[in-house]
Order: C-alpha cells, then structure tokens, then sequence
C-alpha cells in the first residue's frame, strides 16, 4: 500500500506532530509504502526514521511555497492509495480537486482560528471564533475549512470537545476518537521540594507564555517565591519573550533553551517538577501527557483537551482564567499543597494514552481505507 503523509513540522521541528508523525510513519513503513511531505527551515535536515521525506522550505514567498507544495503533493499522490493529513490541509483540498484519493485527516484544533489568532488579527477565544461572524476574508476561510473537512473518509480527533466542533462544522462523515499517547517510561522517585517550572511548547501567542512570566512576577514580588522556569521550543515569539523576561527582571529564575529533542528533553523533563501549560486552546497536548510520564505536577488552563486530560484537578492544577492574579493562585496552590500526584499520573498515562496504542488505532483506521 502507498501512503502520503502531510505536516507542516516535522524533526527537527518541536511540537505535537513533530512527535506524533514520524511514530506512526514507522508503524505503517513496516508493510507499506510512506512518502512524507512537510515544511521545514532546513531542507537538508538529516533523517534518522528510514522514511522517505520531502520538505519544502518553509520561509519563502507563500503563494510559491503553496504552488511547491501542491506540485510534490501531486506527484506522489498519483502513487498514493490514501493521504493522511497532519497539516498541509489548503494544499491537499486544492491536489485532491484533481487527485481525488481516499483522504484521513487527524483534527487536533482550528488552523483557521489560530491562524488569525496568531497573527493578532482577532482576539476572541476558540469557541467564541466559531459562532461569531467576521468580515469577509475569514467567513471565506472557515467555508473553506469545512469544505475541507468534508472531502475527508475519516477524520480522527483526540478529545471530545474537537468531535463536537468538527461536528458543528457540518462533517457527516466517519469521526472517530483516539487518544493521543506519550512513550511510558520506568518509575523513578522525584523530589518535589525545588519550584522547578518547565514549559514545552511552541512559542506562539495562544500559548500565553507571556502571561506565564507576568505570573511568576507577581509571585516572585508579593510571595518572595524562589523558582526556575526552563522554557523549551521555537517560534515566532522568541524574540518578544526574551525581552519580557529582561523588562521583568526574571533573567535569573527564567531560562530560553530554544528546542531540545530526545535525551536531552528527557533530561530536562527529569529534573523539572510542575509543568505550567496555559493556552487559550488545546486538543489533547502531547506535552502534557509527556509532563504526567515524568511525574511532573501540572498546571494548565481549563480549556480544551486540558480538562479532558486533567479532570477536576485529579492529575494536576486547572486555572479557570487568563487573569495574572488567578494564574498566580493557581501556581501558588500547587507548590503550597505539595501533593504527590506521581503514582496517579503514571497509571493514568500507562493505561489510557499509551503511545503503542494510539500508533496502533491510528494505523489499523489508515490501513482499512485502502
């Protein structure tokens, strides 16, 4: 069987499907045919997965990135029994106009919504966005998202709240639901007595790192709290964070690694004790299930995949606002409590977001629609 896969990141890119992809790539390689099709900052990035992959450079004139794009979907899809779509969505809408293959397409958000989000052109929230009517432009581009969706067979989603948005879009094709999953590693002990903070993420606006550092300001000068916070990943917020953190004076407990993979993110995963996550959305973060398998106390927004993951504070800390001061509470509980969380956590992740599993599920839906 011929199989193309379409994201925009992959590694060395950071991220959800950074991680997720070249998993599932292996998984279906084992038998078949894989053909990877991405955007990446280096063409020539080296691969360690045996699969086959196309990248295109990602920062050049987009309507010829677009065009680039479209012609590699187009030559490979020909070949193609079945197109997974992680990313790529617009360009593989436009191939398929002409290709018309079987498409499965993995939903975790709204690429309409945080498209205009991040670039600050709107403010409202996830399920705001979805009910309110914009000017032209966008209405034109959430048509096109649904129209998108449904040229798909299946679309798989990792949480209940993106079944019903994706639902809500008007799909009446095959949905199904299927966990997102971390690699489960051994038990070790850890030492919660150190406020050690980690943050993985791309460093985009809904991510809300800013928020995060006015947060630990507030905490640092009215609670005299002592803390490191290593923050891991790239993007376009780089620049505006690391001059946040000098005008807030947290050069000394804050630190800007940039992105970090495979041991050495482990490394820093084990010696961190809370993980703070307080996006505006989230479907079912990888990161946060990768922060659970380390054994890390979690504090996150209450919006999302995030409650879906974290219950009502059974595995960690929810935040019910973007206000600093209620960020602030939040993160303040969670050193103060002192809860060991641990053993809950491990048995939560090694039983309900295996990644073995998920690669499998995700796999046996690809395979049965050849």
């Amino acid at each position: 069987m011929n199989i193309l896969i379409t994201t925009g990141i992959f590694p060395p890119d950071v991220g959800g499907p950074a991680k997720f992809v070249p998993l599932v790539s292996e998984k279906l390689s084992e038998q078949n045919n894989v053909k990877i099709i991405t955007l990446a900052d280096n063409i020539f990035a080296e691969d360690s997965f045996g699969i086959d992959v196309k990248r295109i450079k990602r920062n050049q004139n987009k309507i010829l990135r677009v065009l680039k794009t479209i012609k590699a979907i187009l030559k490979f899809g020909f070949k193609s029994d079945v197109i997974f779509v992680n990313g790529l969505w617009m360009e593989v809408l436009l191939s398929n106009l002409i290709l018309r293959k079987k498409i499965i397409r993995k939903i975790v958000g709204d690429p309409v919504w945080e498209k205009y989000y991040t670039q600050y052109k709107i403010n409202d929230g996830f399920d705001e966005f979805q009910t309110k009517k914009y000017q032209l432009s966008i209405q034109f581009f959430k048509k096109i998202r649904n129209i998108s969706f449904n040229i798909a067979e299946t679309i798989i989603v990792p949480s209940e709240h993106l079944k019903s948005f994706v639902k809500n879009c008007g799909y009446k094709g095959n949905i199904q639901k299927i966990n997102n999953g971390t690699q489960i590693s051994k038990y070790f002990s850890k030492n919660y007595d150190e406020n050690s903070f980690l943050i993985v993420s791309r460093l985009v606006r809904h991510k809300n790192i800013d928020l995060i550092l006015k947060s630990f300001k507030n905490l640092k000068d009215e609670n005299n709290i002592n803390f490191t916070l290593r923050i891991v990943g790239q993007g376009p917020e780089f620049k505006k964070l690391q001059k946040l953190i000098k005008d807030l004076d947290l050069k000394t407990n804050v630190e800007l690694l940039g992105p970090k993979f495979d041991d050495d993110l482990k490394e820093i995963y084990k010696i961190s004790n809370y993980f703070i996550q307080i996006s505006s959305y989230e479907g079912m973060p990888h990161s946060i299930l990768e922060a659970l398998n380390y054994q890390l106390i979690v504090i996150a927004s209450k919006f999302g995949g995030n409650f879906e993951l974290i219950g009502n504070n059974t595995y960690g800390y929810l935040t019910e606002s973007f206000e600093i001061n209620e960020i602030s509470k939040v993160i303040y509980k969670a050193i103060s409590d002192k809860r060991d969380l641990s053993e809950n956590c491990k048995n939560l992740v090694s039983t309900e977001f295996n990644i073995e599993n998920t690669i499998n599920n995700y796999s046996q839906i690809i395979l049965n629609n050849e």
